[in-house]
């Protein structure tokens, strides 16, 4: 047994034109992610390892390539969450800083100790705080300027001149799960957020319960890992990561439970909002039975998604579509596979 990963690219609106691109990449960081626990690397490494990946493709939406804010810089969001200590680690707003999701795993591993003169070690940093972090976890600093591709500026200076009447649309954080052969989880979200978001904007992927949520198993409750895309604010007020995950932990059915509780389209807090656009992935495992199922759900147009386990040969990408006739925003499609995979030790 050598564990699970499963990615996703974000829930929006993906080009046909770059359908080969995308499988590309989910091959190129499922088989790097893959080959992390083939050695016996942990879930948490594993989940990181990938979605630095992802970060560092210019043509999605998290560290390189990044939405710029309406000032025309990157500020990224990135978290992780540890099943097996249930720590988490989070930045928001952090410029310079090639992979964010790799500060956020310095966080969440910084959760077991303390700080000089007993300070409790911080979850969530944010803006110039996050960035003297890295500096000081020698994680790679660039000038914030070459985060910028090509694609993202081009995107930026077509919304700035259609100005207040152009409608921006929620596009593409990218994420993880991940099941080490110790039969531990892990999850990750990233991303540039919003284009033209407000300087010092945090959305989901760097809040606790929105981004991404993982449990390792619990008595008879099995193992669970989400990570979402869409509209961060949308997801930050449903806290969907979470509220999903511990709904789905407690039914049997998998994909029905995801389906009738994906949440956020009848949330009394989003009563007002016309257009719900939202993604996730789920992975859910149990001990017991070796079973677990891979699963992923939207209400954006596309969501682009990845997998790999010891019973395939080699990864598997998939373009998800909603259904012919079904509207974006008001719909919803679950898609899935079920797998085997038992664990080899305990740590």
């Amino acid at each position: 047994m050598t564990g699970f990963v499963g990615i996703h690219l974000g829930a929006g609106q993906h080009s046909g034109e770059m359908t080969q691109t995308y499988k590309r990449l989910c091959h190129k960081a499922c088989k790097m992610s893959y080959s992390i626990l083939s050695e016996g690397g942990t879930a948490l490494e594993a989940v990181t390892v990938v979605t630095a990946i992802l970060e560092d493709c210019p043509q999605t939406n998290a560290g390189f390539g990044s939405n710029l804010t309406w000032d025309g810089n990157v500020e990224c969001d990135a978290s992780v969450m540890d099943g097996s200590t249930l720590h988490f680690g989070a930045v928001g707003a952090v410029s310079g800083v090639k992979n964010p999701i790799k500060l956020a795993q310095h966080i969440c591993k910084k959760q077991s100790g303390t700080l000089a003169l007993g300070r409790i070690p911080p979850c969530l940093l944010v803006g110039d705080g996050a960035q003297k972090w890295a500096e000081q976890a020698n994680i790679s600093i660039v000038p914030s300027n070459t985060l910028i591709s090509e694609k993202a500026m081009r995107r930026y200076q077509h919304y700035k001149r259609k100005g207040k009447n152009q409608i921006i649309t929620p596009l593409d954080t990218v994420g993880a799960v991940c099941l080490d052969s110790y039969g531990n989880v892990a999850a990750a979200s990233s991303s540039g957020g919003i284009a033209l978001k407000h300087p010092g904007r945090v959305g989901q992927a760097a809040t606790f319960g929105c981004g991404c949520w993982a449990t390792n198993e619990v008595t008879s409750m099995p193992a669970i890992a989400t990570s979402t895309s869409g509209c961060g604010e949308h997801l930050v007020r449903t806290m969907l990561a979470r509220e999903i995950a511990l709904e789905v932990q407690k039914n049997s059915c998998t994909s029905t439970s995801l389906y009738q509780n994906i949440g956020e389209q009848e949330s009394p807090f989003l009563r007002e909002v016309d257009e719900k656009l939202a993604g996730i992935i789920l992975l859910k495992w149990s001990r017991s039975d070796g079973q677990g199922d891979f699963l992923w759900a939207h209400s954006s147009k596309t969501m682009f998604t990845g997998y790999m386990w010891g019973g395939l040969k080699k990864p598997v990408a998939r373009a998800s579509e909603l259904p012919v006739g079904q509207i974006p925003g008001s719909s919803i499609t679950v898609e899935g596979i079920s797998f085997s995979v038992n664990p080899t030790s305990n740590l």
